[in-house]
C-alpha cells in the first residue's frame, strides 16, 4: 500500500469517523464513496463494518445508559437476520452492479434527507422498527450503509439526543458483530482486511475524540443536510465509475 492510498484511507476514516460520532451513523457512506476506489469492494465493506464496531464499542463503553432497549430489540432483530442473509447473497456477486447499486442508494438517500426530512414523520412501533431493521440489515451486509433507515425509526421514537445516538450505536455493535462473522466464514475477511483495518484505529480514535466534542455544539440537521448534499455527489461518481 503506498502513501497516497493510506493517506486517502486514514482522512476519510477520520472524516467518516467524526460526522459517525455526532450523528450515530455516516462512517459507512463516507468510506464506500472512496474506498472502493483504493481496494477490492468487498474488501472495503468489510473494513468499515470493522471500523463501525470500533466506533461503537469505544462510544458505548461510556454511553450505554442511555440505551433504549424496548426500541432497540425489534429493529435489532430484523436487521440481524436480513444482514446475515444479504452477505451470504453477497459472495460471488458482481462487484461493478454493487457498486452501481450503492450509487444509486447514496443518491436517493441524500435527496431524502436534503428535501423531505422532516416533512414525512414515522411512528416509532415494533412493526416499523421491524420494516426499518430490516431495509437496513439489507443495507449493511451489501453495502456497509445501513445507518439511514434505523436512523429515521430512531429519530422518530427517542426523547433526546443521548437516547438517540447510544441506540443507534448499540443497534450498529450487534449487527456489525453479525456481519464480520459471517464476513468471517465465507473467507471475505483476510488477513490483509485485519491489517488495513489497524493501520485505521488511530484516525478511528482521533475521530471519536474530536466528535464528542462537537457533538453537543453543532446543529445536527445542518449537519446531516452537508453530509446527504455530499452523499447525492458520492452516489453519482460510484454510478458513473
Amino acid at each position: 500500500m503506498n502513501v497516497l492510498t493510506l493517506t486517502l484511507l486514514m482522512s476519510s476514516a477520520a472524516a467518516g469517523g467524526i460526522i459517525n460520532t455526532v450523528c450515530g451513523f455516516g462512517l459507512g457512506a463516507v468510506a464506500m464513496s472512496i474506498w472502493p476506489y483504493l481496494m477490492p469492494y468487498m474488501q472495503s465493506v468489510s473494513v468499515v463494518t470493522l471500523c463501525g464496531l470500533t466506533i461503537d464499542l469505544l462510544l458505548l463503553s461510556r454511553t450505554h445508559r442511555f440505551i433504549s432497549w424496548r426500541k432497540l430489540v425489534p429493529c435489532l432483530v430484523c436487521g440481524m437476520i436480513f444482514s446475515s442473509l444479504s452477505v451470504y447473497l453477497s459472495v460471488g456477486a458482481a462487484e461493478r452492479a454493487l457498486t452501481r447499486s450503492l450509487g444509486v442508494i447514496l443518491i436517493v438517500l441524500g435527496a431524502y434527507s436534503v428535501f423531505f426530512s422532516g416533512k414525512i414523520r414515522i411512528k416509532a412501533s415494533p412493526f416499523n422498527g421491524c420494516i426499518a431493521g430490516a431495509l437496513a440489515g439489507v443495507f449493511s451486509g451489501l453495502f456497509s450503509v445501513g445507518g439511514p433507515p434505523v436512523a429515521i425509526y430512531f429519530l422518530a421514537g427517542t426523547d433526546s439526543n443521548s437516547e438517540y445516538r447510544a441506540t443507534l450505536n448499540a443497534y450498529f455493535c450487534f449487527i456489525n458483530v453479525s456481519t464480520t462473522w459471517a464476513r468471517w466464514r465465507n473467507g471475505i475477511i483476510t488477513a490483509q482486511t485485519l491489517r488495513v483495518w489497524l493501520l485505521l484505529v488511530a484516525a478511528i480514535g482521533l475521530s471519536i475524540f474530536v466528535g464528542n466534542k462537537v457533538f453537543y455544539k453543532l446543529d445536527g440537521a445542518k449537519l446531516r443536510k452537508i453530509v446527504y448534499a455530499y452523499l447525492i455527489f458520492s452516489g453519482a461518481l460510484l454510478l458513473f465509475r
